[in-house]
């Protein structure tokens, strides 16, 4: 055998070693064990829980906690999680500097509970899931909520520190039949006994106020004006008639009532309020469901704040109209609407 030929073999031979080493590399964990919330931020720096309002208070919310790594886990973790108490705080004043009205605000202990303050992740597995039990009974939507958890440091684990990861700020979206964003652009704001040049507003988020009910604000007010709880208007809407026909349209009537029980806007009926809902099946998706609320609505109120001096009567006529689109192949309600 020449030169030549006992070279090639001692190359091809290292070679080998060296992939068989690369292939054994594979056995081992490749990465750092950290422990994560599934939390995806929002644009807003939390992140959107959907929770259906239950008239009886309870509810619960299911949040995965994760253990990173290429290998599956070789012994029983248990996840300590509890309340931060600080992280709101820091993310307020950087988002809002003294807009202490726009702040998000910890939900406070009487609205939750937690069956233990331990996320047990079984031999074998990466993931586990931590119960969160609601009684959101009395809690008022004017202001954002947010319940700030994070995990606690142990031995066992290391936190997921990396865009803080190790945190979860789970922002309170209650939602019933009737809640969600509904197109403002068919609601015209008149001055009172004119009817030219209406004032329109895109949206309107409707919010919960019970199983029945809704809230939104006056006219065009925002839901960032600083005195938005005095323009608080609820919706409720009255039981309804099913009509016969393809869509299982049902329509009814709807209550308008003040926020503010002083009702200083003035808030008055002036024409017929109603509802409809449409439930219409995606003709290319048949598993799509869209859902169709539309509210017609008719009244006036006063503009109480912008001059304190004087207040100013609009005429609010027209309608508000909302979509779901409901995936009916996913069990679970919150997720089956695409949010």
């Amino acid at each position: 055998m020449n030169m030549k030929r006992i070279c090639f073999f001692c190359v091809l031979f290292a070679v080998c070693l060296s992939f068989n080493s690369c292939n054994d590399e594979w056995k081992n964990e490749l990465y750092q064990n950290y422990a994560s919330f599934k939390a995806i931020l929002n644009s807003e720096g939390v992140s959107d829980i959907y929770i259906r309002y239950n008239p009886e208070g309870d509810a619960s919310y299911r949040l995965p906690v994760l253990i990173s790594g290429s290998q599956k886990q070789q012994s029983n973790l248990k996840i300590k999680v509890g309340v931060d108490n600080d992280t709101l705080a820091i993310l307020n004043q950087e988002k809002y500097f003294d807009r202490s009205d726009l702040y998000f605000r910890q939900l406070p202990e009487q609205f939750f509970s937690f069956e233990s303050d331990v996320c047990p992740i079984a031999a074998g597995q990466n993931s586990g899931i931590f119960p969160i039990n609601f009684n959101l009974t009395g809690l008022d939507l004017v202001d954002d909520w947010v319940l700030p958890l994070q995990i606690i440091a142990a031995p066992s684990y290391v936190n997921n520190e990396y865009l803080g990861r190790d945190k979860a700020l789970l922002n309170i979206n209650l939602f019933n039949d009737y809640s969600g964003i509904y197109s403002a652009t068919a609601l015209l704001v008149y001055f009172k006994g004119s009817n030219r040049n209406p004032i329109t507003a895109d949206i309107r988020r409707a919010k919960v106020v019970d199983e029945n009910s809704v809230f939104i604000y006056a006219g065009t007010i925002s839901e960032r004006d600083m005195n938005r709880k005095l323009y608080k208007i609820i919706i409720r809407f009255e039981p309804g008639t099913e009509l016969d026909d393809e869509n299982n349209t049902i329509t009814g009537p709807v209550t308008l009532i003040p926020g503010d029980e002083e009702n200083r806007i003035n808030l008055n009926t002036t024409g017929d309020c109603t509802y409809e809902i449409k439930k219409v099946s995606d003709v290319k998706k048949p598993y799509l469901l869209h859902y169709y609320v539309t509210i017609k609505l008719n009244y006036d109120y006063d503009d109480i704040t912008s001059n304190p001096e004087k207040a100013i009567t609009y005429s609010a006529k027209g309608t508000l109209t909302m979509e779901r689109q409901i995936n009916t192949l996913i069990p679970d309600e919150d997720q089956a609407i695409q949010w």
